[in-house]
């Protein structure tokens, strides 16, 4: 008698049992199971032949080699856009910048009418949750939507001190952020929600800082020490999805929003143009567990496709499929055979935004590359991947060809919406522009000179020495700087960012007279400049002169409605200037807008307690504190609020912690006797003043007689 059917049978329903408690055995038909976890990955500024699995050799990436091992990995995969913000944007809409709008750091926010990935999975259900690295990712360019938790915390001192484009965290932080959360969900049972997680890792982004040992494993190569460890750090997130049986379930995307250039046709990093060193990234996609067979894609593909794909996978249908511009990759992934080949389109609005130079728009094809600009390049890039060899003179026809395709693409998927006009300046600030000097504001700047705009080609010499002059502001090195802008001034008198550096620097070394020319001089070059606006106007309130700084915020206000920096400090000058409840109008503002600034739930908190709202002043100071902001202020005006709603002994604390940080600082002294005086500790509350005596005699004559 034949035993193996009864054996099989009894596997066959041990192997069920296995997969009905795992959910790892699922079959391969070709549909992900309902409900699958999905964790999009993007890591900044990664060249796709950065890689092991792309070919590197020296640099070690084994959690992104291993992903791809069992995975599906785009081999020709291209970003729309070589810059941070407009690139994501894409990736999250699955939309063209012409449509959804973020071409650049000065185009705008993304408008409310585009849809963004998290919120077609939370209305399917799912948790959903972002982690970013960086603040230029920050959630008031409306990346949050959807997303129930938006982690956009930054180190408290470089808020406050940085330009926001410098501010970024480390992988390990960013990864521990999401670890914890995922701790904090509740597991288990049927009930449990999938989730869909975006995690973002800044660290191969310039400047190259890694952390040891991969600082001097890669010294001499820091940009691929930066890769290595954030790959270390994806391995950390891996292990923990393994040992919580996430891992095999789980639908993980991974990609870089855009590659480096590093030296390639003259550019250091990324963003002036558009050649393949800066658009090729890597593009993984890893299944559930017993779905698909690992293998690689050779065909053309943008990251544009990344949204549709990820519903299609989970053939989730939801009304953001309406919007999508990009293409579903799901049957190349699933092996059912190549989805139809379309060229990719490219674009940089970086040369003139910040330089005033020419934009440029490209279109790739399996084998050509057309650029469009002053000067149009055509390569082959069969034979010339390198993009070396511009054939634009000898095959004019296939370019045109080309440049029409170009065309349409811009023509077919640009937003019909048009943009709602700015209303125009109070009158009264109009006059005060004017009267310092400035500008009037009347429109957006004009191109420096008539006609055509320069190209990026023709002006690479000046571009890589500004850079080099802002390297050189970076590193503390101001005076340098400035000696390295002095021969650009001649070169290029209507360039409007060598006098905002100059300025830059020169409000770094406290010389703000100087700076507020330097930054007048800018925006006499370009009005609308928010950054040297902004500048203008804290020269301005350093030196007392808040009647000056005030039209300036309200005109960058009015230019950027949701710039909280500028809302803050209009808060600031109201406060200063005793107009509490105008105060308070503009830090609660800024405070709800990004309420993880501490420096905003400070002020908004102190402002709070010169209206003797003393209740209501505990939540924003004590949310500064949690924060990690460490300011002697901070915490003698959080004893001060506990003080006054009768919290004595609390209030002692703080006043203690405020006279740790700055022993000379009276009013604390002060009120840390009252406090005493009010627990019936009158001999602690006369060693108190008795120090106050000696610090401030003329302030304690006028208090004696209450501590004899």
């Amino acid at each position: 008698m034949n035993r193996f059917p009864k054996e099989r049978t009894i596997f066959a329903i041990f192997l069920l049992g296995i997969c009905a408690s795992t959910g790892l055995c699922q079959s391969n038909s070709g549909r992900v199971p309902d409900r699958t976890p999905v964790l999009l990955i993007i890591v900044d500024t990664v060249r796709a032949y950065r890689l092991g699995c792309y070919g590197a050799r020296r640099v070690r990436t084994p959690a992104m080699d291993a992903l791809a091992a069992q995975g599906v990995r785009f081999d020709r995969a291209l970003a729309e856009v070589p810059t941070t913000p407009p690139s994501h944007a894409v990736i999250l809409t699955g939309t063209y910048p012409m449509y959804n709008g973020v071409r650049g750091f000065i185009s705008g926010l993304l408008p409310k009418g585009v849809g963004v990935l998290a919120e077609a999975f939370q209305r399917h259900g799912y948790d959903t949750a972002a982690f970013v690295s960086s603040a230029v990712l920050e959630s008031s360019w409306g990346f949050n939507r959807g997303f129930q938790e938006y982690d956009d915390r930054f180190n408290v001192r470089q808020v406050e001190t940085s330009n926001p484009a410098a501010i970024e965290r480390r992988a390990e932080e960013t990864v521990g952020r999401l670890l914890a959360w995922f701790q904090a969900r509740p597991t288990g049972g049927t009930g449990a929600r999938p989730f869909f997680v975006w995690l973002h890792l800044y660290d191969p982004h310039a400047r190259y800082d890694p952390p040891e040992p991969f600082r001097t494993q890669y010294a001499g190569h820091l940009y691929d020490g930066e890769i290595a460890y954030a790959d270390s750090q994806l391995a950390r997130l891996f292990e923990y999805l393994r040992n919580n049986r996430l891992y095999d379930r789980t639908l993980i995307a991974l990609l870089s929003d855009h590659g480096e250039s590093l030296g390639e046709h003259g550019e250091d990093e990324h963003g002036f143009f558009i050649y393949n060193s800066t658009l090729h990234v890597p593009l993984i996609f890893k299944l559930p567990s017993g779905m698909g067979t690992p293998h690689v894609v050779r065909r053309l593909v943008g990251i544009i496709d990344v949204a549709p794909t990820l519903l299609d996978l989970l053939h989730l249908q939801d009304p953001l499929s309406r919007q999508f511009q990009g293409m579903s990759l799901a049957s190349d992934i699933l092996g059912k055979g190549a989805g139809r080949e379309r060229p990719v389109y490219a674009e940089t609005y970086y040369p003139r935004d910040s330089f005033g130079w020419s934009e440029l728009y490209g279109i790739s094809t399996a084998q050509f590359k057309y650029i469009q600009a002053p000067r149009p390049e055509l390569y082959d890039l069969l034979k010339d991947p390198q993009e070396l060899h511009n054939v634009y003179a000898e095959r004019r026809s296939l370019a045109a060809a080309l440049r029409e395709q170009l065309i349409g693409i811009e023509r077919r998927y640009t937003s019909t919406q048009p943009a709602a006009p700015a209303p125009p300046l109070p009158p009264e600030t109009v006059e005060k522009l004017k009267s310092l000097g400035y500008i009037a504001y009347s429109g957006a700047a004009q191109p420096a000179a008539a006609g055509p705009l320069p190209d990026p080609k023709d002006h690479l010499k000046v571009f890589k020495a500004v850079m080099r002059a802002h390297a050189l502001n970076e590193a503390g090195r101001y005076e340098e700087s400035n000696r390295a802008l002095e021969p650009l001034a001649t070169e290029e008198p209507r360039l409007f960012v060598i006098p905002f550096l100059k300025a830059e620097n020169l409000s770094q070394t406290h010389r703000w007279h100087e700076a507020e020319k330097s930054y007048l001089d800018s925006l006499k070059l370009n009005p609308t400049f928010d950054r040297a606006l902004m500048g203008l106007a804290r020269a301005y309130m350093v030196e007392g002169e808040t009647e000056k700084a005030r039209p300036v915020l309200e005109l960058v206000i009015h230019q950027s409605p949701r710039d909280i920096f500028a809302i803050h400090a209009l808060g600031r000058i109201a406060r200063l200037e005793g107009k509490n409840e105008e105060a308070y109008r503009y830090l609660l503002k800024a405070a709800e807008a990004k309420p993880s600034i501490a420096i905003f739930q400070q002020e908004l908190g102190i402002t709070l307690i010169d209206l003797k709202r003393f209740q209501e002043a505990l939540g924003p100071l004590s949310r500064a504190e949690e924060l990690g902001q460490e300011d002697p202020r901070l915490e003698h005006y959080l004893g001060t609020a506990l003080a006054n709603v009768g919290r004595f002994k609390e209030a002692v604390d703080h006043y203690q912690k405020a006279l740790k940080m700055k022993p000379d600082l009276v009013e604390a002294r002060l009120s840390l006797a009252f406090a005493y005086l009010n627990l019936g500790e009158r001999a602690n509350a006369k060693r108190e003043f008795n120090t106050l005596c000696q610090q401030r005699p003329s302030l304690c004559e006028h208090y004696r007689k209450q501590f004899e």
